[in-house]
């Protein structure tokens, strides 16, 4: 899987998935409940940090398969959507990259 630039693609895309999962339904509640305010500021730059990778590969994946501007665009406002990238992954690249290592 990580041998093509899509299989680490994929890999940040679920890595920034649970991080964002891991603040919204771990840090937050957390916070809330004032047993760890700075969970959110940990798992914030975390996600952070992984958001920003995420958009450096969609933006080199962009360039480099020639995708259409609807693909980062699609992917950028999925990303905002909890579980969003996993079910995108399992519905586009999962295909994608079959038809990739296939041709190989």
């Amino acid at each position: 899987m990580l041998r093509s630039m899509l299989g680490r693609f994929r890999l940040m895309l679920w890595l920034q998935g649970i991080s964002y999962l891991l603040l919204l339904f771990v840090a937050f509640p957390l916070r809330d409940a004032g047993i760890m305010p700075q969970a959110v500021t940990w798992f914030g730059n975390l996600y952070g940090f992984l958001f920003l990778m995420y958009l450096l590969f969609m933006v080199s994946l962009y360039t480099v398969q020639k995708w259409q501007l609807r693909r980062p665009i699609a992917l950028f406002f999925v990303s905002f959507v909890p579980l969003g990238n996993m079910i995108y992954d399992f519905f586009v690249f999962r295909k994608l990259y079959r038809e990739s290592v296939n041709k190989a």
